[in-house]
């Protein structure tokens, strides 16, 4: 497969932008019932981080150990948190989730952050009570279909049933480019791959390197091939609650440290490096923090 292609502008505008949101938001909403979260991470020295279990190579469990690019740039997270929060020694407590479930499971305070491939939107960031640090990733959506199929791109979505995960943007998005397509929605990316398997779907969608996950994870990889480029730009990053200023100033601080003392770049080249199993040409970088 020809190496797939990442590229990004991330200005402060953005940045600047979700954290001033979360400043001007109604007190009497419930997500700003629970306290500072950063005060709560330091009394309890631990992190409860929401992530996926069934999207290599973000997250998925090897045994009963979580790997994944997003599980590594989690605990090199929580280790920057150390110094920044004055506390150390903290705790990485894994909690599953899906793109489903991972909203309603922050906002119940059963997580203190989500690092679950997430794209930060608009919409999360004002009508769903969250607010995002800074991106610390960048994707796109493509689509995923079997090797016969007549698919190329999403063009050939027309009259097509196409599969997506519940919870995602994925169908959002499918339904600009492709409105004439099918949307299924599945509860998670086992059940959406298993729909592809079986036939009921034509195509499944999801961001691309979730869909080169699958790929390298089945029994025949052959089996499968990803129909066109990216269609959509998916940044990612870290969820949290609303009002939660000095957690989410926290998370932003540790973001950068990595992407200035080198560690973020030693993560990705685990992930997507030529020696990889997702060999991906970056072209990301970290805006300045303002401080």
């Amino acid at each position: 497969m020809t190496t797939a292609r990442i590229s990004t502008a991330l200005g402060l505008l953005l940045a600047m932008l979700l954290s001033g949101c979360a400043e001007n938001r109604d007190p009497q909403n419930p997500a700003a019932a629970h306290g500072d979260d950063a005060t709560a991470v330091i009394a309890a020295k631990r992190i409860r981080v929401g992530v996926k279990a069934d999207t290599p190579p973000f997250g998925s469990k090897s045994g009963e150990t979580y790997i994944g690019f997003d599980i590594d740039i989690a605990l090199a997270v929580a280790k920057q948190l150390e110094s920044i929060l004055k506390t150390p020694a903290l705790e990485v407590e894994f909690v599953p989730v899906t793109s489903h479930n991972r909203i309603e499971k922050l906002l119940a305070g059963e997580v203190d952050m989500l690092v679950a491939s997430m794209t930060i939107t608009r919409y999360r960031d004002q009508v769903q009570n969250l607010d995002f640090t800074v991106p610390y990733f960048q994707d796109g959506q493509s689509l995923l279909v079997l090797k016969d199929s007549p698919i190329q791109s999403y063009q050939d979505l027309a009259g097509r049933s196409v599969g997506c995960v519940r919870g995602s943007t994925s169908s959002w998005y499918l339904n600009q480019v492709a409105p004439d397509c099918k949307p299924t929605k599945y509860e998670d990316f086992p059940s959406l791959f298993a729909a592809l398997d079986a036939g009921q779907v034509d195509a499944a969608t999801s961001d691309l390197l979730i869909l080169m996950g699958r790929m390298r994870s089945a029994k025949d990889p052959a089996a499968y091939r990803i129909a066109g480029d990216r269609f959509t730009t998916e940044p990612y990053g870290i969820a949290v609650r609303e009002n939660q200023s000095t957690w989410r100033d926290s998370l932003n601080e540790a973001i950068q440290q990595l992407w200035e003392n080198g560690r973020w770049r030693v993560i990705a080249d685990t992930w997507f490096g030529a020696q990889s199993a997702y060999p991906t040409q970056l072209n990301f970088g970290i805006t300045p923090y303002p401080k």
